[in-house]
């Protein structure tokens, strides 16, 4: 059932400054097309635009979640010196420590959250989860 409405002839070619419209509804309402033609001494300029209307299932894509992982800072504490940037190494039955910087971490305390890549929140930056 398709229904137009036409606000001034869009054929007629003579010289006015004002635009037309052509609004056309078709395929059951679900597209609706609006159509305008400026027309100068010249020639007419047809310009044509298509909007689509979605089924009427409403859905709700969860885009942006705070990892829980990480809490939303995109960083964990070091899981090889456990936050405290040196891997130390038990010397005399635990008289003595020494270490050198983590190899993980560089010394920094913190590596990159695996489970949203560092974004802070699933489905962000590089994540492999979108579908």
């Amino acid at each position: 059932m398709a229904s137009s409405l036409s606000f001034t002839p869009v054929c007629s070619f003579k010289s006015t400054n004002k635009p037309r419209v052509l609004i056309d509804n078709s395929i059951g309402g679900k597209v609706l097309r609006a159509n305008e033609v400026f027309q100068n001494s010249k020639a007419a300029n047809f310009q044509s635009w298509e909007v689509k209307a979605t089924d009427g299932k409403q859905t709700t894509k969860t885009n942006s979640l705070v990892c829980s992982k990480c809490e939303g800072n995109g960083a964990i504490s070091c899981s090889q010196c456990k936050g405290t940037g040196v891997n130390s190494v038990d010397h005399f039955n635990g008289q003595f420590k020494a270490g050198g910087l983590c190899w993980l971490c560089r010394g920094k305390r913190d590596i990159l959250c695996g489970e949203c890549n560092g974004a802070g929140f699933l489905g962000g930056f590089m994540s492999t989860q979108d579908s």
